[in-house]
């Protein structure tokens, strides 16, 4: 009998619980979910296509940097030795050859 009477307690405690609220139904106190549940979808649409947006403009301005023209500090280097008259003219060329070579 104890059994029956512990596993009717269990069984019907979720049903007690939906019963504390103002107006007698205690799921979010009888509002069902509210005119923000509609919202919810659109603010995460708007977050991703934030962090897709972020992300293009992240590539592009470094795809911009790295085709701006500007030498590297290996090849600026090598321009300088080149002006400088410490390398010559097929020393120069071989060295710029493997360093634009990537």
């Amino acid at each position: 009998m104890k059994r029956f009477a512990f596993l009717s307690v269990v069984m019907a405690s979720p049903a007690f619980a939906d019963q504390q609220g103002y107006y007698g139904y205690g799921h979010m106190d009888g509002y069902g979910y509210g005119i923000g549940m509609m919202f919810g979808p659109v603010l995460w649409l708007i977050v991703i296509g934030l962090i897709i947006a972020g992300v293009i403009w992240m590539v592009r301005r470094s795809e911009r940097a790295s085709a701006s023209g500007k030498p590297s500090g290996a090849l600026a280097e090598l321009d300088l030795r080149f002006a400088r008259g410490e390398i010559d003219a097929d020393d120069y060329a071989a060295r710029k050859k493997l360093l634009t070579a990537s």
